[in-house]
């Protein structure tokens, strides 16, 4: 969903560098779904006049940024983008933190745990720990999932207002066919979690898969994380899940929000 109003307000700041947001939009146009990208994909995708690409494309390439197949024509991310997202994650108390923590609750509960953090209107995964190698994008930081259903752990902390707000500028979309998009439903979510001090959510973004989630507090009361169990549906009923799996995740989610 393109934030119009947002826009337009970056506009009107003096010191918002315009040509800067647009070369970004050059790296950002390489999503998780796109390997490879063409000058005619990137105008298109951008908005950008074919002059403008070409010039934001030649700069990224001699930063090390990109690099271009001589054959194809076609663009690619380098290696050195991995630098800034290592750099983050390494300068990050809550991972520092939060890594012993995930990993001692793994080898707890043998299940796939994760730490996410919010971030406009996505939930953004900093540490993945899948219980087994399924496939690549089960084991990488990074990923992004819609807040509306996967982080009702999170929002369960927050006022309504800004809750409600949050759900309206979201682009909801089915990830399943199980997928609660109704902003009234999602809210009627959010409440149980708060009642319940966790989240519960089933096949909403894996068709097959349990997941609980539980806010990680600083002592301002703000959340500033999620920690995350997933399991597999045909090995745990949820009575089972609020058993064994529920106890572990709000003692760690409390271990690490203590120190916050």
């Amino acid at each position: 969903m393109t934030d119009t109003k947002g826009r337009q307000g970056k506009r009107q700041d003096p010191l918002f560098v315009a040509s800067l947001q647009r070369g970004t939009q050059i790296l950002e146009a390489f999503d998780s779904n796109t390997r490879s990208l063409s000058l005619s994909d990137l105008v298109k995708i951008t908005g950008l006049n074919r002059s403008a690409v070409q010039r934001f494309l030649h700069t990224w390439e001699s930063l090390g940024y990109l690099e271009k197949d001589a054959a194809t024509k076609r663009f690619d991310l380098t290696p050195k983008v991995m630098c800034l997202g290592y750099n983050y994650l390494k300068g990050q108390r809550l991972v520092e933190i939060a890594t012993p923590t995930l990993l001692e609750m793994k080898k707890r509960v043998g299940n796939a745990v994760y730490l996410g953090t919010l971030y406009e209107t996505d939930i953004i995964y900093l540490i993945r720990l899948p219980q087994r190698y399924l496939m690549l994008e089960s084991t990488l930081p990074g990923r992004r999932v819609p807040a509306f259903c996967g982080g009702r752990a999170i929002l369960s902390c927050l006022p309504e207002q800004e809750v409600e707000d949050l759900l309206r500028r979201s682009a909801m979309e089915k990830i399943t066919p199980h997928t609660i998009l109704d902003i009234e439903a999602n809210m009627a979510e959010v409440a149980k979690a708060r009642k319940l001090g966790y989240a519960i959510s089933t096949q909403e973004q894996l068709v097959g898969e349990i997941s609980i989630s539980a806010p990680v507090v600083a002592s301002n009361g703000r959340p500033v994380a999620a920690v995350y169990i997933s399991a597999n549906l045909s090995e745990w009923s949820l009575d089972r899940v609020q058993e064994k799996l529920v106890p572990v995740l709000l003692e760690a989610a409390g271990s690490i929000g203590a120190q916050f």
